[in-house]
């Protein structure tokens, strides 16, 4: 098996989801540090088109959202897991939930213009204009992630309030040990918690702060750099290692070597086409090419994304 390589960018609160994930197994990986907006030469040639952060690369299979990539974590490395059968579904459904309305709220707090005329990358004038032309052009026909500010700070003290209840009895939100909520929610904090104006906010909430500081101390396991050329190199001497399967018919009408397109239902209309590999109700597999990276394979989780299939000629 090819090691893990991961595509971030530090100051990506999704990435940092998956670092922390990372650190907590204990695993070594390749870092690429992508740029913050587009264009991504080095992305690009693997997703196919899909342009949110991070992307999971092992040799030429590409692992798009974190849902994912974190599934694929946990069965690279099953112990310690985070997904204990007895809260399997209420896990997941707490960290969709997690990872959709409530990060919301916090992309709201973190945006708001007293703490981006403290950010460095909005001292720049051109540069803060390109990130959200940047951002514009991500969330074009979804609607902007900032939400009413007043509202944001309220969804948000009123969650923080229920997490530092429900940590007061136990140290991780589901019992002794963390699993799949605990990073969820922990990486949209993070993005608030990062910045000195926001840090306040956590001062009503003892619990929370404790846990926060308990995660962190996972760290990002053993990291070392890599250049985007480097992991292309390895993507096209690698050869997808997923199997071929059957499509479920009941699922989607779709067919195994159906030409497709999947993208996000949320934001990040950017669709990836391919050729159909796998549709099953956990994942989705298409296969493309590129002159740069050769044939690889492009995973996504079922839940979040879409599939079509492209009509002929």
């Amino acid at each position: 098996m090819s090691d893990i390589i991961l595509h971030h960018y530090p100051q990506s609160p999704f990435a940092e989801k998956v670092r922390l994930l990372l650190g907590y197994k204990k695993l070594s990986y390749a870092a690429v540090t992508i740029p913050i907006i587009m264009p991504k030469p080095d992305l690009m040639p693997l997703t196919g088109g899909y342009r949110k952060t991070p992307v999971m690369q092992i040799g030429a299979d590409i692992y798009c959202d974190t849902a994912l990539i974190c599934q694929v974590i946990d069965r690279l490395a099953p112990e310690p897991g985070i997904y204990p059968p007895a809260t399997r579904a209420m896990s997941a459904a707490a960290t969709q939930w997690t990872d959709s309305v409530f990060f919301r709220a916090c992309v709201t707090l973190a945006f708001q213009p007293q703490v981006l005329a403290n950010s460095e990358l909005f001292q720049d004038p051109e540069a803060a204009k390109a990130f959200m032309a940047d951002r514009a052009k991500l969330t074009e026909g979804a609607g902007s992630l900032v939400m009413d500010l007043a509202c944001a700070q309220a969804w948000f003290a009123a969650h923080m309030k229920l997490l530092d209840r429900q940590l007061a009895a136990a140290p991780f939100l589901f019992g002794d040990r963390p699993i799949l909520a605990d990073f969820a929610t922990y990486h949209c904090c993070w993005f608030v918690h990062g910045n000195e104006l926001l840090r306040e906010t956590f001062s009503p909430f003892p619990h929370v702060t404790d846990w926060l500081a308990r995660m962190a101390a996972f760290g990002h396991g053993e990291q070392r750099p890599m250049a985007g050329s480097e992991a292309l190199d390895i993507a096209r001497g690698a050869a997808p290692s997923a199997d071929e399967k059957a499509a479920t018919e009941a699922i989607d009408h779709l067919q195994i070597g159906d030409e497709v397109e999947v993208m996000p239902t949320d934001y990040g209309f950017q669709p990836v086409r391919g050729t159909l590999q796998l549709s099953a109700l956990d994942e989705l597999v298409v296969r493309r090419e590129d002159e740069r990276v050769g044939e690889v394979a492009v995973h996504f989780p079922r839940l979040g994304f879409q599939v079509r299939k492209v009509a002929d000629g």
